[in-house]
């Protein structure tokens, strides 16, 4: 038994039905600061089109460009991992 939960625990994240809260907190963070894809892009330094692969999944994120995106939205990691938590308890996209 303790191999078939770790071999669950092992998939990908991006196969994990968790990873579709933490990529709707990611353009929920975005679209309540008031701001496009261009607009986040131009922030970061950045294109639109990262800023849409970033939001589709497609491309990954580390924790440090995590928080960039945060603050570039006018919040920080911390406010928007609780989001990413009441997401997962609640099932409910944010909004």
């Amino acid at each position: 038994m303790a191999v078939d939960r770790l071999s669950e625990r092992a998939q990908k994240s991006l196969y994990r039905p968790e990873n579709q809260a933490f990529l709707a907190t990611l353009r929920a963070v975005r679209t309540r600061a008031g701001l496009t894809q261009k607009d986040l892009g131009d922030l970061l330094g950045r294109s639109q089109n990262y800023v849409t692969a970033a939001e589709r999944g497609a491309v990954r994120l580390d924790g440090l460009q995590i928080r960039d995106w945060c603050k570039a939205c006018g919040t920080d990691l911390v406010a928007w991992a609780r989001e990413v938590e009441k997401t997962l308890r609640t099932g409910k996209a944010p909004p």
